[in-house]
């Protein structure tokens, strides 16, 4: 788990403090909530179980009616109904003992058959919803998660003192971050274009790291980081032509800042 150290609690960022932990003297922060990540990791592993059960019953109904459940809105179960249809009206003729001579054997089987199959298609109909709600559920807890590793890869490598991006700055790199940066099934943060191929860095061989991806960030938007390009001046007093200063910026409300970065095209 990837940590931080601070000499004082208000050198740690704002949105971190309240996980910040005091260690002899000095403020330890995990970039990583190992809780949340675990919730999400152990209700992945959960709707993975119930998926997999759900499919072996599903199975066990596919072998009986020899019909698939895509095929049931397509009318493959209706010679099945027929024959289930015929078997009840037997069971019930021989339960009340009425069976006459002349009743057709396979009128009887189409009877039953129809029971059977009514009774099955209400059933694999209840089962591919709760199917369907499991794996939305699953996939939005996987976003979710996702999104946290992303926005904590980030925030690791917005402090790296090469970058040193205003911290309150983060918050209006993450949207442009969350569409580029994917996590593979792997765990990897991995940047991707639209089409999902991977974007590489300047090497051109290994993938972009998001360290590489700021430092764009920080050629168009100097303001939104604590030094100029030169790396020298603190940025308080840095202010291109119709710009504010990293400070002006800082004491916006977050609405005020998200309207400024719309504004002047801020990724």
């Amino acid at each position: 788990m990837a940590t931080i150290i601070y000499d004082t609690l208000s050198a740690v960022p704002e949105d971190l403090q309240d996980s910040a932990k005091e260690v002899e003297g000095k403020y330890e922060v995990s970039v990583v909530h190992s809780g949340k990540v675990k919730e999400f990791r152990d209700n992945n592993i959960a709707v993975t179980k119930e998926r997999d059960s759900l499919q072996a019953a599903l199975a066990q109904y596919e072998d009986v009616t020899g019909v698939t459940l895509p095929d049931l809105e397509t009318g493959k179960l209706s010679d099945f109904a027929k024959a289930l249809e015929g078997l009840r009206a037997t069971k019930k003729k021989v339960d009340d003992h009425e069976l006459v001579e002349n009743t057709s054997l396979e009128e009887a089987a189409a009877a039953r058959v129809t029971e059977v199959t009514n009774n099955m298609k209400e059933q694999l109909a209840a089962m591919a919803k709760d199917r369907d709600a499991h794996k939305s559920a699953r996939e939005a807890s996987d976003q979710r998660a996702n999104a946290m590793m992303v926005e904590n890869a980030v925030r690791l490598a917005a402090s790296d003192p090469d970058v040193a991006m205003i911290d309150k700055a983060v918050r209006m790199v993450l949207p442009s971050a969350l569409q580029t940066f994917k996590v593979d099934d792997d765990g990897k943060v991995t940047p991707r274009s639209r089409d999902g191929t991977t974007i590489y860095g300047s090497d051109g061989v290994t993938p972009k790291s998001i360290k590489e991806w700021l430092l764009e960030q920080r050629e168009e938007n100097d303001f939104l980081f604590k030094g100029s390009k030169g790396g020298g001046a603190s940025g308080s007093s840095d202010k291109s032509t119709g710009r504010l200063s990293a400070a002006e910026i800082e004491k916006m409300k977050p609405s005020e800042r998200m309207k400024y970065a719309r504004a002047n095209g801020l990724k």
